[in-house]
């Protein structure tokens, strides 16, 4: 069950970019979306294609993310916005503008 109807699929990332396995299903999401602006940006809200990067298990980057609660001892607390390059996979999104 997704949170939100935006989200369309999930792709690997290799050294901050989308793994050329998974590189043709975003130039075609993103080919889709070009497309339907201009057939329909005049009636329709403009959208775009939004890459947003996740940590997954065991990425010795997620330290820069890590914080606890300020004075806390309790369990770690990690930030949603993970920089590309650190990201072991990325959720794909289409937004409106």
């Amino acid at each position: 069950m997704t949170r939100t109807s935006a989200y369309r699929f999930t792709v690997r990332m290799v050294n901050g970019k989308v793994h050329p396995d998974d590189q043709a299903a975003v130039d075609g999401l993103r080919t889709v979306v070009k497309l339907a602006n201009s057939a329909f940006g005049e009636f329709e809200p403009q959208k775009y294609v939004k890459l947003q990067g996740r940590l997954g298990a065991n990425n010795p980057a997620a330290i820069k993310y890590r914080h606890r609660k300020t004075g806390g001892t309790g369990p770690y607390y990690c930030h949603q916005a993970i920089r590309l390059a650190d990201a072991a996979t990325a959720d794909v999104y289409v937004y409106k503008r």
